[in-house]
This record gives structure tokens, C-alpha cells and sequence, in this order.
């Protein structure tokens, strides 16, 4: 049941209307519902405890730093 979380739908985008090539279209990945609500109540639950939970060497991405 848990190894439907992990997967994705790969879906091309038109870039233009008359797009005919590979290059023409954009690809994004469609992902199960239950897991981007879990990653997202995840990261809001660790980001108050970041600054804790990663060495002060890291600091690309991490607000105040």
C-alpha cells in the first residue's frame, strides 16, 4: 500500500500550441495526494527545529543564516 506513495506520473506540457518536437513540450511528475500532504505537514512541523537539526556549516537554503 505505502509504494503507491512513491510513485509518479510523468506528463508532457505543450510548451507552444503547435508544438511538434520533444523539445517543444515540458515534462512534470504527478504525485499521490496522501504523500505531498505528508511532506508538507513534515516540513512544516521541521522547520521551526532546523536551525537544531543541521550543522551551522550548512547553511545554503536556511532562512537567517
Amino acid at each position: 500500500a505505502f509504494q503507491r506513495l512513491n510513485e509518479a506520473y510523468i506528463t508532457l506540457l505543450p510548451k507552444r500550441s503547435d508544438a511538434t518536437s520533444l523539445f517543444d513540450y515540458r515534462p512534470i511528475s504527478l504525485i499521490h495526494l496522501v504523500a505531498k500532504l505528508f511532506t508538507k505537514v513534515l516540513s512544516l512541523r521541521l522547520a521551526p527545529r532546523l536551525g537544531e537539526l543541521v550543522s551551522p556549516n550548512q547553511s545554503n537554503f536556511i532562512a537567517g543564516r
